[in-house]
């Protein structure tokens, strides 16, 4: 059995919590002020999911700009490399409105902000 700590995101707390893991299984999960934090730590043990937020170029009236994105849910963290490689490479042109969607591949939505 061994000892993980992790620090709980699901609210502005920030519980540290102290999971135990067995088998690669999450056994117990101490320190979480409310049933979140358990839930947290189980998915991320088995599948971390993070937000992606970055910048694409975009062409506005004859200008090179950076404008935000971000990812329209969590995406796993193994594959966030991968997916910032791959938004290097988009450049929008206008009209560009805020909210529009643009597919990154996968099942990985961005929404420019």
């Amino acid at each position: 059995m061994k000892e993980v700590t992790m620090c709980c995101t699901t609210c502005p707390s920030g519980c540290a919590l102290k999971v135990m893991i067995d088998n690669n299984e999450v056994v117990s999960v101490e320190g979480n002020n409310c049933p979140r934090g358990e839930k947290f730590a189980h998915k991320e043990w088995i599948n971390p999911e993070r937000m992606l937020t970055s910048t694409v170029y975009a062409v506005i009236n004859g200008k090179e700009l950076l404008i935000p994105v971000k990812s329209k849910e969590p995406i796993p963290r193994k594959i966030m490399t991968e997916a910032m490689k791959e938004i290097q490479e988009i450049e929008v042109n206008a009209p560009v409105k805020m909210g529009a969607v643009l597919w990154l591949g996968g099942n990985c939505y961005l929404l420019l902000e």
